[in-house]
């Protein structure tokens, strides 16, 4: 409807135009708006004919596409200009009883402004046609763009739940033949941590508050406390104005589970795990600290962490490369992992 009101706006401004010059040649306004009507009237009638051969050739994808729309719309400026000539004798019958027939000068150089205008018809078409390809061809890209983004981070979040899973479960088959009791109390938290993971996942989620990725940690750490027992020494320290931040599920305990796995659990005597978190300039920085051996980020990235590996593609895909993840060695020893987001969040899911 847009383009419909486009066209008529467009050619009463030409006619406008035509009108204007006829008074300035010394036409009365009467005698103007006649002429402008003549001149007018056939070719935005037929000018609805050069467009759909315009569209009709760009349709057809020819090597010569645009060349046959040009000849196309000389054909239909031709008309144009015979039915001129029909118009232009019939007011001069109308007027003064004579069909008369304008001078060859004339009858050409309208021939020529009609072919101008259908051929510039022809190009704005081809254009505009052109133009609607590429937003057409731009879309169905965004579409694939996001459909690939959104089969990555479903597979990466179904990859992720049974790896925790099975660690945990790992970590616990000990526990049940030396303590059932206190193994009891773990399958329990066990439980709570399941729920939560299947609640990312019915949810098809990958965006929840620090507040409940936090509480998730802390559960994981008490469950990881049952089997370790004072062997695992946590000290947490939240920023409660970073609680409300949006991040991906599962963004902050694989690295807490790196610590306990690689750092602390294989020692006899234990370690130290300290994991923060604080807001700073609209960017929310993670931090979890060990006492461990420590070991490079090279050697890290290189190693089958299956946990790491999957968090580092999902920063990816989330936050199109705005999210850093690091490893340096910890002052006193130790591996220092930082993990920096910004505050806004991971990108909506498309």
């Amino acid at each position: 409807m847009a383009l419909r009101w486009a066209y008529l706006v467009g050619w009463l401004a030409l006619g406008l135009v035509f009108a204007t010059s006829f008074v300035v040649s010394g036409a009365s306004p009467l005698m103007a708006l006649r002429g402008s009507a003549a001149n007018i009237v056939p070719n935005a009638l037929l000018g609805i004919a050069t467009l759909r051969l315009t569209r009709r050739f760009f349709a057809s994808d020819e090597p010569f596409g645009l060349v046959r729309a040009g000849v196309a719309a000389w054909a239909v400026a031709l008309l144009a200009t015979a039915s001129w000539v029909g118009l232009a004798g019939l007011d001069s019958r109308l007027t003064t009883g004579v069909f008369r027939v304008p001078s060859p000068n004339i009858l050409m150089w309208q021939a020529i402004l009609n072919g101008l205008v259908h051929l510039a018809l022809a190009g704005v078409g081809y254009a505009w046609l052109g133009g609607e390809e590429a937003r057409v061809a731009r879309e169905r890209a965004d579409r694939a763009k996001g459909l690939r983004a959104r089969a990555e981070l479903h597979l990466l979040r179904t990859q992720l739940n049974p790896h925790f899973v099975l660690n945990t479960l790992h970590a616990l088959l000990g526990l049940v033949r030396r303590d059932p009791g206190v193994a009891e109390a773990a399958i329990e938290r066990l439980g709570e941590l399941l729920r939560f993971g299947l609640s990312v996942t019915q949810r098809g989620i990958d965006r929840v508050a620090l507040r409940e990725e936090w509480a998730f940690v802390t559960s994981y750490l008490e469950v990881e406390r049952l089997r370790l027992g004072s062997r695992l020494s946590a000290e947490l320290d939240l920023d409660p104005a970073a609680l409300d931040v949006p991040i991906p599920p599962f963004a902050l305990q694989p690295l807490v589970e790196n610590a306990v796995t690689h750092a602390i659990a294989p020692r006899a005597s234990g370690g130290r795990l300290h994991v923060s978190a604080r807001l700073a300039a609209g960017t929310l920085h993670l931090e979890v600290r060990d006492d461990g051996p420590g070991i490079s980020e090279a050697a890290l990235l290189a190693s089958p962490r299956t946990g790491l590996r999957l968090l580092r593609e999902r920063l990816h895909v989330l936050y199109a490369g705005d999210a850093r993840l690091a490893f340096e060695g910890a002052p006193g020893g130790g591996l220092l992992v930082r993990l920096d987001l910004p505050e806004r969040g991971p990108l909506e899911a498309p």
